[in-house]
C-alpha cells in the first residue's frame, strides 16, 4: 500500500465558501475562447500525436551513474572545513547540496551554496588551491572526487543500465550530458563509455560558450549532435535544473527519476517544474520481454493478453479508478461538449454495484459529478483537489485556499494575454486553469507556450503541464491525482483489505497515478499518441473503455 503518512493532511472544507458560485454543467463556462476556424491544424506542440520518440538524452549523476553520495561526501568536507574556519556551526546539509550544487557547475556550486549563506569571497583565479575563493572552495571539491574516483569503480542503476540496452536494441539513439567536467572519466569507470551515441559535458560546455542547466543550451546541443530535433527526443533527469532545461527546450518529453526517500517531495517538484512523468524505476518504461521504449502506440492491448490480464486480477477485490475525458468521454473540440455515453454510464453503475468506483478528472467537482451523474461512487475533482462522495465525504487539501488568488490573477493575465489569439480557451476552474489550443492554427501554439511560461514564471505559487491541447496551469503543491489515489485508498472503501487498485486513463495528469500504482496496482491507458507510458496495458479508445468496465463487472474471478 502506499505510504500515506507522508501525504499532506486533508481537511474538510466547503467547496462554496473558497469559490463563490459554483460552476455547473449546463452553465456557462467562466472562460474566455475566441473562436477560430474548426478545420485549423490540431499539430504544433510537443506532444504532436504523429511524433515518434527517436533519441532518449540521460543525465550522468543520478540517472545513470550513483555517484551522488560520492558527491555529496566531497562538498560537504571542502564546505564544512570552510565554515568551521568561519566560525560557522551549521555544517553543509543534504538540503544544501540538492537545492544549490546538484546538477550544476561547480564553481556556480560554489556561489549558489554561499549565497545561502550570505557569505561573499572573492572569485579567485582557475588554479587556486585556498580556501578562500569561489575557484580554490571548488577545486578543493573536486581534488576529494577526483580521489575517490581514482580509488573506486562508479556504480551504475541497474534500472538505468536495462533500459539504456532496450533502448539500443530497439534502435533509438542514445545521449548523456553532465555539468561535469569529470563525465568522461566516471562513464569509463562505470563501464558505459561506448554505450552512447553523444556526449556532452562540462568540459564540452565550457569550450562551445554554452549555458549551464535551467537552461537548455547543452541538452539541445546533445540532441543536434544525435542528429535529432529536440521535438522527437526525451529527456530523463534527476535534478530540479535538469527538468526546468529540458521543459524550457520544449522536449518531446522529460522524464523525471525521484530516487529520494522523502515520501514523495521530490516527485511532486520534479513534476512542478517541467516532467511529465516521474518515476523510480526506468524499468518501467520498457516494454516487458524486450521490445524498447514502452509508448501508447505499442502497449499491449487488453484483449490480446486477456488471460494474462485474468491471471494478474486473481481473486483479490478490485478498487476502480475511472478518468473522464478520453476515458469516459471522447476528447473533443470544444471541452464543454464532452458527454458521457448512456451505455457507458450503465456499465460504470454496474461495476460499482459490484466494486468501489471513483472518477478522477481535471474538472471541476461539480461539473464531473454532473456529467457522470451516479450518485454512489466517489469524485475527485480538479486532479484531485476536490474529493466528494457518499456518506457526506467532503476532502480538499488544507493548503488548497492559498492558491485561488494567484490562479485567479494567473487567469486574468491569460485573458488579456490571449485575447487575440483565434482559437485559443481559457477554462478557469476551482484549482487550475487549462489554456485549451485545439482550434488554434498550428504556427500560433509556440507563441501560447511562450506567453503562458512568463505568466507562470511571476507566480511562484504556480506551475504550467501539458496535455492533450492543452496547457494546464496547476498548483505548485504536494498534491496530485497520484496524491488523491493515495489518499482514497487509505481513507476509503476503495482501499479495502487486500484490493488491488486498477486505474484508466488516458492523459499525462493520469501518469501520475500511473507511476503511483506502478508496483501494486494495474493501469491501463487509452492509446492515441506515441509518448512514453508508464501504464500495463491498452484500450483502444473510449468505446474499448465500456467494453473493458462491463467485462470487469461480469467477471467472475473464481473462474479465471
Amino acid at each position: 500500500m502506499p505510504r500515506m503518512e507522508q501525504a499532506p493532511r486533508l481537511v474538510h472544507c466547503i467547496f462554496d465558501t473558497l469559490t463563490g458560485p459554483m460552476v455547473t454543467f449546463g452553465q456557462e463556462m467562466q472562460s474566455a475562447e475566441i473562436t477560430g476556424d474548426t478545420d485549423m491544424s490540431q499539430s504544433g506542440s510537443r506532444s504532436d500525436d504523429e511524433i515518434e520518440i527517436a533519441a532518449v538524452i540521460f543525465d550522468m549523476d543520478g540517472v545513470l551513474t550513483d555517484t551522488a553520495h560520492a558527491h555529496f561526501s566531497a562538498w560537504k568536507e571542502t564546505f564544512d572545513t570552510f565554515l568551521k574556519d568561519c566560525g560557522v556551526d551549521e555544517p553543509f546539509t543534504r538540503n544544501d547540496y540538492l537545492k544549490n550544487v546538484d546538477g550544476v557547475p561547480r564553481y556556480d556550486g560554489v556561489r549558489g551554496f554561499l549565497a545561502s549563506r550570505d557569505i561573499e569571497l572573492p572569485e579567485g583565479d582557475p588554479d587556486d588551491e585556498s580556501m578562500e575563493t569561489i575557484f580554490g572552495l571548488g577545486n578543493h571539491k573536486n581534488t576529494r572526487f577526483r580521489n575517490w574516483l581514482s580509488e573506486n569503480q562508479v556504480p551504475v542503476f541497474d534500472d538505468a543500465a536495462d533500459l539504456l540496452e532496450g533502448l539500443k536494441q530497439a534502435g533509438i539513439k542514445v545521449g548523456v550530458f553532465s555539468a561535469s567536467r569529470n563525465a568522461r572519466r566516471v562513464l569509463e569507470s562505470a563501464g558505459l563509455s561506448h554505450m552512447f551515441d553523444a556526449t556532452m559535458d562540462g568540459e564540452d560546455a565550457r569550450e562551445t560558450g554554452l549555458s549551464p542547466k535551467p537552461d537548455p543550451d547543452q541538452l539541445v546541443e546533445t540532441a543536434a549532435r544525435l542528429g535529432c530535433d529536440t521535438s522527437e527526443t526525451a529527456v530523463i533527469e534527476d535534478a530540479i535544473l535538469g527538468v526546468q532545461a529540458g521543459a524550457a527546450g520544449r522536449f518531446r518529453l522529460v522524464i523525471g527519476v525521484d530516487r529520494q526517500d522523502d515520501g514523495g517531495r521530490h516527485r511532486h517538484a520534479l513534476r512542478a517544474d517541467g516532467a511529465d512523468l516521474v518515476t523510480r524505476d526506468l524499468r518501467k518504461l520498457l516494454l516487458p520481454g524486450g521490445g524498447g521504449l514502452k509508448t501508447l502506440d505499442r502497449l499491449p492491448l487488453v484483449w490480446e493478453r486477456l488471460d494474462e490480464v485474468n491471471e494478474r486480477l486473481g481473486v483479490r477485490p478490485l478498487s476502480v479508478f475511472l478518468d473522464y475525458d478520453g476515458t469516459l468521454s471522447p476528447i473533443v473540440d470544444d471541452y464543454r461538449k464532452a458527454t458521457i455515453a448512456e451505455e457507458t454510464r450503465a456499465a460504470v453503475a454496474r461495476l460499482a454495484e459490484r466494486y468501489p468506483v471513483a472518477v478522477i478528472s481535471g474538472r471541476d467537482l461539480a461539473d464531473v459529478r454532473e456529467r457522470v451523474g451516479l450518485e454512489h461512487i466517489i469524485y475527485a475533482g480538479s486532479h484531485g483537489f476536490d474529493i466528494a462522495g457518499p456518506g457526506g465525504l467532503e476532502e480538499q487539501p488544507d493548503e488548497a485556499e492559498g492558491f485561488l488568488d494567484p490562479l485567479n490573477d494567473a487567469a486574468e493575465e491569460l485573458r488579456d494575454s490571449l485575447s487575440g489569439m483565434r482559437g485559443a480557451d481559457v477554462e478557469r476552474k476551482t484549482f487550475s486553469i487549462a489554456v485549451h489550443y485545439r482550434r488554434v492554427a498550428e504556427r500560433d501554439v509556440e507563441k501560447i507556450e511562450d506567453i503562458i511560461d512568463e505568466i507562470v514564471g511571476r507566480h511562484d505559487k504556480l506551475s504550467k503541464r501539458r496535455g492533450k491541447k492543452v496547457f494546464e496551469i496547476h498548483p505548485r503543491a504536494d498534491w496530485d491525482k497520484g496524491s488523491a489515489v493515495e489518499w482514497l485508498l487509505a481513507n476509503t472503501r476503495l482501499g479495502g483489505k487486500e484490493s488491488l487498485a486498477l486505474y484508466l486513463g488516458d492523459d499525462l495528469t493520469d501518469e501520475d497515478v500511473f507511476g503511483v500504482l506502478s508496483d501494486t496496482g494495474l493501469c491501463f491507458a487509452v492509446r492515441g499518441d506515441r509518448r512514453a507510458t508508464l501504464a500495463d496495458y491498452a484500450l483502444e479508445d473510449t468505446d474499448d473503455i465500456r467494453r473493458f468496465v462491463d467485462w470487469l463487472g461480469e467477471r467472475k474471478a473464481e473462474e479465471r
